[in-house]
C-alpha cells in the first residue's frame, strides 16, 4: 500500500468507519455502534474512497462487502486504530493493556501457565485473551500483540518461539474401521476424505507423498465445523495431539499417527513496533515452555 502524504486529508473518523463498515457488513449497524446516523455514515466511507482513489466497498441492497483493495487496506487501519488506542491510553494513564491472541484450543494448554505467570510479574497490566480464526490469531492487523498459534507460521514479520513439539493424531468417526486397529500411520488414511480447516488449521495433504495423497478434501473453517464433519462421517482429521485432550465429542475418537511430522506449538509476535509489553511476555515464556509442554 503507496503510503498516503498528510495534505490528502485522511483522518481517523474516516479510518473507524471503514473499519466499522467492514466488521459488520452493514452500515446501519455500523452506523449505531458509531453513534453516528447512517447517511453521515455514508458520507464519511465515500469521502475516504474519493481520498483514496479506489473503492473500498462494494454495496448493494442486500450486502455489503470488501473490494480487493479494501482487503488491501483493512489490516492497515486496523493497526493505525490499535495503536491510536494504545497512545491515547498512555497519555491519559489508563492502565496498560496487552492483548493475546489464540487461533483455537490446541494452544490452550500453553496459554493459561504464561499468561498467569506474566500476570504475577505485571500486576498493573490488563491481559485480554482473545480468539481469531486466521493463522495468526489476529497479529497481521494488529488486532493482538502476541499469539499462541498451532505451528509455524513461516513469515518473516514475526517473531517466535516454540514452546513445544507435538505428535499428531487422527480423530476418527466412532464407527471408523481404524479405531480399534494397530498403529494408524499416514498410509492408512491415504484413501479416505481429510476434513481440513483451511482458516487456522495445520494440516495440508503436502504430508503424504505425491504419489499416494488422498483424494477428496472436505473444507471447514474453524474447530468446531472441522469436529462435527468427522463426527458426521464425512471424513477424517488430523491435529495436534492437545486437540484430543481439549476437544471431546461422543462420535469421535483420537488415535496417535506414528508416523506423521510433530506440530510445533509456538509463541508469535512482530518483529517491528512490537508491544512494549511483549519482551516481558516473551521471558515468561521461555521460563514456562518446558514446564507446560505436556509431551516431555
Amino acid at each position: 500500500m503507496t503510503e498516503i502524504p498528510a495534505e490528502h486529508g485522511v483522518e481517523f473518523r474516516h479510518l473507524r468507519a471503514f473499519a466499522a463498515v467492514a466488521r459488520e457488513r452493514n452500515f446501519t449497524r455500523a452506523a449505531h455502534h458509531l453513534r453516528i446516523t447512517q447517511p453521515a455514515l455514508s458520507r464519511t466511507v465515500a469521502s475516504l474512497e474519493r481520498l483514496l482513489g479506489t473503492t473500498l466497498l462494494a454495496r448493494n441492497r442486500r450486502s455489503v462487502q470488501l473490494t480487493a483493495a479494501g482487503q488491501q487496506v483493512l489490516p492497515h487501519v486496523h493497526r493505525v486504530l490499535a495503536a491510536l488506542d494504545e497512545a491515547v491510553g498512555a497519555a491519559t494513564g489508563a492502565p496498560p493493556t496487552l492483548r493475546v491472541g489464540f487461533t483455537w484450543g490446541s494452544t490452550a494448554e500453553y496459554t493459561a501457565p504464561i499468561v498467569r505467570d506474566f500476570e504475577r510479574a505485571h500486576p498493573d497490566v490488563t491481559v485480554e485473551i482473545r480468539r481469531y480464526d486466521d493463522t495468526v490469531a489476529g497479529l497481521a492487523d494488529g488486532r493482538t500483540h502476541v499469539g499462541f498459534l498451532p505451528g509455524d507460521p513461516g513469515d518473516p514479520r514475526f517473531g517466535t518461539l516454540v514452546l513445544a513439539d507435538e505428535p499428531r493424531v487422527v480423530a476418527l468417526p466412532a464407527d471408523h474401521r481404524l479405531v480399534d486397529g494397530g498403529t494408524v500411520v499416514l498410509d492408512d488414511l491415504a484413501d479416505e476424505a481429510i476434513v481440513i480447516n483451511v482458516v487456522s488449521g495445520t494440516t495440508t495433504l503436502d504430508l503424504w507423498e505425491p504419489v499416494r495423497r488422498p483424494d477428496t478434501v472436505v473444507r471447514v473453517r474453524n474447530v468446531d465445523e472441522w469436529m462435527e464433519a468427522i463426527a458426521a462421517g464425512r471424513g477424517v482429521g488430523l491435529t495436534p495431539a492437545s486437540t484430543g485432550r481439549l476437544y471431546t465429542h461422543p462420535q469421535i475418537r483420537y488415535r496417535l499417527v506414528s508416523d506423521s511430522p510433530r506440530v510445533p506449538i509456538t509463541l508469535a509476535w512482530p518483529r517491528l513496533a512490537a508491544h512494549p509489553l511483549v519482551a516481558d511476555f516473551v521471558a515468561s515464556a521461555e521460563r514456562l515452555r518446558h514446564l507446560s509442554d505436556p509431551t516431555t
